[in-house]
């Protein structure tokens, strides 16, 4: 399952590395999809932090690609780092960043199923767009694992994913589909009850369980989209 697993990140990681190799200032379009579309979606700012005050605390992106959400967000919090699997994203997300008179961050690659920061070292954990183009149970379930190392005791994590069936074609919440050739899109997971989500969160140690579910994002064809939002 080791080898099967890494031969599956290794996919990911050379299709996002082909993906960023196209994005520039005036193409934003590449890895993120309907970039400026994203940004205008107001599901965001009601849901993803929903309910708590961010002024003060320290994030984390996990999967930021070209950091779009690190410059929509930059005045909501304190500081917003990122951590990517394709060092060609992060190397855009640095233009991206400058670009937007933004300096005050922390941008690292990862393996694609960790994050290479050390424990309790964040107040928010958040990601979009991400963890439902992974279509392997074992390696998301590694990364909310890893999600919970370096957050703060209280701290929060924030996610959302696509809802509902996508395709027959595509895996259920517990498979691992390490064979599949594409990512983004091209393989989705399949999430037809919010309470796999919440057990495994559960079962983690995450508490507090909150969710929504609202209608889907540009770009998606899931039937919806879901809102995740829970506790250390």
């Amino acid at each position: 399952m080791i080898r099967e697993s890494q031969d599956y990140l290794n996919m990911q990681k050379s299709y996002y590395d082909v993906e960023a190799s196209k994005w520039n200032l005036t193409n934003k379009d590449p890895v993120v999809g309907s970039y400026h579309q994203h940004n205008e979606w107001n599901d965001y700012n009601e849901f993803l932090f929903k309910d708590f005050d961010t002024s003060n605390l320290i994030a984390l992106e996990y999967g930021c690609g070209p950091a779009r959400n690190l410059i929509r967000f930059n005045d909501r919090f304190k500081r917003i780092d990122g951590t990517d699997i394709s060092q060609i994203n992060i190397d855009k997300a640095i233009i991206n960043l400058q670009d937007a008179g933004i300096s005050d961050y922390k941008l690292s690659v990862c393996d694609g199923k960790s994050i290479p920061f050390a424990d309790n070292s964040y107040d928010v954990v958040f990601s979009v767009i991400c963890l439902q183009h992974i279509c392997c149970y074992s390696v998301r379930l590694s990364i909310m694992k890893d999600i919970y190392r370096v957050l703060k005791p209280s701290g929060h994590l924030c996610f959302q994913m696509g809802f509902g069936l996508r395709s027959t074609m595509e895996p259920s919440y517990y498979e691992n589909r390490y064979d599949t050739d594409g990512t983004n899109g091209h393989c989705d997971v399949n999430i037809l009850n919010e309470i796999d989500v919440k057990t495994d969160l559960e079962n983690i140690g995450f508490k507090n369980y909150k969710s929504d579910i609202r209608p889907t994002g540009p770009g998606d064809s899931h039937p919806g989209w879901i809102w995740v939002q829970v506790e250390k």
